[in-house]
Parts: C-alpha cells; sequence; structure tokens
C-alpha cells in the first residue's frame, strides 16, 4: 500500500465474493493509476469459497499491496463494503466492486474535483462494458413498477420502453457532468466524514438498492450527487435485464431484488 507518514487521502474499497479472477485485475488496474497523493487499498472478503480469489488476496496481503479483511459470513453488499470502510483512514472511501477496473488518470481527477466542490457528497465516473458500451449507471428516482420493466421483456413494449428510458436518463448526454438522483455503487467517491456520519450503506438491504439508497441519505443531509463523465472506468459487469418472465422468476437474485425495492420504496415512501 502506498502509505507514508500521516493519513492516506483515498482509502480504496474491494469487496469480493467468488469473484474468481477479477479481484487480481482490479488491484493491478489500481496500482497503474497515477496519484499525488497516498492511498490505502483494503480488500474485504465475504466468506468466499474460490481458492482463486482467495489465494490471490493473501498473496496481495503478504506483498502489502492490500490490507485484507476476512469476514466469517457473507454480509451482503452493504455490510461487506461498511466493513472495510471501517477500518479505513483516508479523506476519501473509494468503493471500488472487483469487477472495475480504473484507469491512469481517474482517482486523481475524481478527488481533484471533490477537493474544489465540498458540496458533492458522491461523485460517480461513466462506467462503460468492456465493449466500451455506456453503463445506464445514473437514474431519475423511480417507482417499484419501473424496475420490474427493466428486469423483464416489458422494457421492449413500446410504451415502457420510453418509461424506462426516462429512469435510466437515456434522453441525457453522458459527456455532462451532472447532479443526478442516484449512482449506481459499483464505483463511487465519496468523503469518509460524510459516509461515517450516514453510518455507511444501510445493512438491511442485503443485495440491490443500497447505493440508491445511500444517494437518498446524502441527498437528506443537503449534500449533492454528481454523474462524473470526465473519468471514465471499465465495469466488467454482466446485463441483468431481460429473459422469459418465468425464467427470471426462477432466479433467486430477482427475488432478493424486489425484495430489497420493497424495502426502499416502503422506507422512502413519504420522501
Amino acid at each position: 500500500m502506498n502509505t507514508k507518514a500521516g493519513k492516506p487521502m483515498v482509502s480504496a474499497v474491494m469487496l469480493n465474493y467468488n469473484s474468481k479472477y477479477f479481484p487480481k485485475m482490479c488491484v493491478e488496474a489500481f496500482y497503474r493509476v497515477k496519484m499525488n497523493f497516498d492511498f490505502e487499498f483494503i480488500a474485504v472478503d465475504n466468506a468466499s469459497n474460490d481458492p482463486i480469489s482467495l489465494g490471490y488476496l493473501e498473496k496481495a496481503s503478504k506483498e502489502g499491496l492490500v490490507r485484507y479483511i476476512k469476514s466469517d459470513r457473507n454480509l451482503g453488499f452493504g455490510g461487506g463494503n461498511n466493513l472495510g470502510a471501517k477500518n479505513a483512514h483516508g479523506k476519501y472511501i473509494l468503493i471500488l466492486n472487483p469487477d472495475i477496473f480504473v484507469n491512469e488518470d481517474s482517482v486523481q481527477k475524481m478527488v481533484d474535483y471533490m477537493e474544489k466542490h465540498p458540496d458533492v457528497g458522491i461523485l460517480g465516473p461513466k462506467l462503460v462494458y468492456p465493449d466500451g458500451t455506456v453503463q445506464d449507471s445514473c437514474r431519475r428516482h423511480m417507482k417499484i413498477f419501473d424496475l420490474i420493466i427493466k428486469r423483464t421483456f416489458l422494457k421492449n413494449v413500446p410504451g415502457f420502453r420510453k418509461r424506462v428510458a426516462k429512469y435510466t436518463m437515456e434522453d441525457f448526454s453522458h459527456k455532462d457532468v451532472k447532479e443526478v438522483d442516484l449512482l449506481v455503487g459499483a464505483c463511487f467517491l465519496m468523503p469518509r466524514e460524510l459516509y461515517e456520519q450516514i453510518g455507511g450503506f444501510d445493512e438491511r438491504y442485503f443485495l440491490f438498492m443500497e447505493d440508491f439508497d445511500l444517494c437518498r441519505e446524502v441527498k437528506a443531509l443537503g449534500k449533492k450527487v454528481v454523474y462524473f463523465p470526465e473519468v471514465e472506468v471499465t465495469h466488467n459487469h454482466k446485463r441483468l435485464s431481460g429473459g422469459n418472465i418465468f425464467t427470471l422468476l426462477r432466479k433467486k437474485v430477482f427475488w432478493i431484488h424486489l425484495q430489497s425495492a420493497a424495502k426502499y420504496f416502503w422506507k422512502w415512501r413519504r420522501s
């Protein structure tokens, strides 16, 4: 870890759960980044059982590349990231999914922007798939039906298609820096002090919606959520939407998403 005397500027937190080769690729990409400040890299394992990612993280820890924290149980996305953040010392926390590969100037540009804009609570870069396609990582507020449409064949029905396009901000130029309602939590930067003030991710969500919930909490404190396409990072993410409705209904991940959505809309029902 590139830490010297004093506290690091950035604490990168990467949560692993059976991610195989991705943690190695994520860490290697991060260490190619050019920064004029110190950082620390915290890798949290969420009770994985795949030998590839576990073997790499043990090795990276011994080599001093990461501070390795092992949970004895799966804490979910929010709980696992919170565990990492509790051990962070940086001015800013950078949440990184293991399938995120940052570019050389990514972190420096994000920190520079945050330093100049103290009214910003969360800064999210442009996420692109490996083929260069822009991921719909900034969103407007939505209804639970919008999530169902997006995850099913209904998104191809003309009237519903327009509804999804509005929610996923397809009418917005993804080249422009913009204050938005919500950001996907695969990669974002926020002040550690603010993260701690909020209490981090709400751990009542095991998976899904905790990133949108965090954005709502940030806005409730009068801070901005900003989409920052001046930085582009690669997200090796598998698209979950689409497929036959009966196939979808048999997927455990669909029901987890639905349960989290129900908690989210209940929590923010008066907003």
